[in-house]
C-alpha cells in the first residue's frame, strides 16, 4: 500500500519535504499514523530537520 506524506515545519506550517510511502506487510494493514511514522523517521534519516519540529500528514487516496 502506498501513501504520499508531506512533512510541515511545526512552526508556520511550512512544507519541507514529500515522501511516497511503501508499506507492505502480510501481518496488518498499515493505518495512516503508519504512514506518517515513517515519514518522519526517513526525514531524520535525511536530516530535514529536528524531530520536534517536524510533523507529518498523509494525503487521503483520491
Amino acid at each position: 500500500m502506498k501513501r504520499v506524506v508531506d512533512v510541515f515545519k511545526n512552526r508556520g506550517r511550512d512544507l519541507v519535504w514529500t515522501y511516497v510511502i511503501h508499506l507492505e506487510n502480510d501481518e496488518f494493514h498499515p493505518a495512516q499514523i503508519d504512514f506518517e511514522v515513517e515519514a518522519l523517521r526517513l526525514s531524520q534519516l535525511d536530516k530535514r530537520g529536528p524531530a520536534n519540529e517536524l510533523s507529518a500528514k498523509a494525503r487521503l487516496p483520491n
